[in-house]
């Protein structure tokens, strides 16, 4: 796959991180890459690097890179169990450029919980790939970075202990875990589409967050939302009202007594309150109490239909 940067972070059990990046360079054309699954060569990191120019590339910047120590309530132990948390913000990002973010895990490590969440909305939780590389004995947590923003933010929460014995046969995997080149289902249109599609897509379609048994699950509406009144096209619906009544109006007083006017006149304006008020209440503007008291308003004023009919 053609790759745009990568950030690699490997974790050691004494709680030290190396992290660097890699971006496609100018010079060297594009980066194409494997996921570790698709070629046995024997590799450096947790991609296999298509081009020996930017393996090479790759391996100097390893050589090169931070190594910094946690900070204790970033990493540390408790109950034969180990917890890392790590956050990165700002990694640009830009529509049809591939970022990834890969962790190693420290040697042996066998995960019991990977929670990616947005920095700063914790219910919103990011699918990841789980790789168990056996060449290197450690697990590998990949995230595609990916935003309409421009901009992605991330924190990494994970949980593990050491098991050499049965690192070989443990797999990883939940809810938020999917295959390499797998995309959720709900998701496969947005990569079908122009940006611009894509947006018009959602203003047609709205996003809710929905609990599943005490989890946050993004899922997306299948039915229109309620959209707000075109008024051109409510308005054309009463002004035809209003000329069909003026007509039969026109028609009717050709045929009945001048003083049966008054009442067919307020009648006809009842009707078309009684109307709007149900078309209000149809468009989820009106309320079941409100409702209620503007019919009884307008039956009120029925005495003036007797009145007038008195006359």
């Amino acid at each position: 796959m053609n790759i745009h940067a990568i950030i690699i972070e490997q974790l050691e059990w004494d709680g030290r991180l190396k992290s660097f990046s890699l971006q496609a360079q100018r010079d060297l054309g594009e980066m194409w890459v494997a996921f570790p699954n698709e070629y046995q060569n024997e590799r450096t990191g947790p991609f296999h690097f298509l081009d020996s120019e930017y393996e090479n590339l790759f391996e100097h910047r390893k050589a090169k890179c931070r190594n910094a120590k946690l900070a204790s309530d970033k990493f540390y132990e408790k109950d034969n169990q180990f917890y890392i948390s790590t956050t990165w913000n700002e990694i640009p990002t830009k529509r049809h450029q591939l970022t990834f973010y890969a962790l190693y895990l420290p040697e042996y490590a066998i995960p019991d919980k990977i929670e990616i969440s947005d920095t700063y909305l914790s219910n919103k939780l990011f699918n990841k790939m789980v790789y168990r590389d056996s060449d290197k004995n450690r697990f590998i947590v990949y995230l595609e970075c990916k935003s309409s923003a421009g901009v992605f933010n991330f924190k990494l929460d994970a949980i593990f202990h050491l098991d050499r014995a049965n690192f070989s046969q443990t797999q990883f995997n939940d809810n938020k875990t999917i295959g390499f080149y797998e995309r959720p289902l709900d998701e496969h249109w947005r990569y079908l589409l122009p940006e611009e599609e894509v947006n018009k897509v959602f203003n047609f379609f709205a996003e809710q967050l929905v609990i599943n048994n005490g989890e946050f699950k993004q899922t997306y509406k299948t039915q229109m939302t309620t959209q707000k009144n075109n008024p051109w096209i409510s308005g054309s619906f009463y002004l035809f009202v209003g000329v069909l009544i003026l007509t039969i109006l026109a028609v009717i007083s050709n045929n009945v007594h001048w003083t049966l006017l008054p009442v067919i006149i307020i009648g006809g304006i009842l009707i078309i309150g009684i109307i709007g008020a149900l078309q209000l209440k149809n468009d989820d503007k009106l309320n079941d109490e409100s409702f209620i008291k503007l019919m009884s308003e307008t039956y009120k004023k029925l005495p003036l239909l007797r009145q007038g009919k008195s006359k």
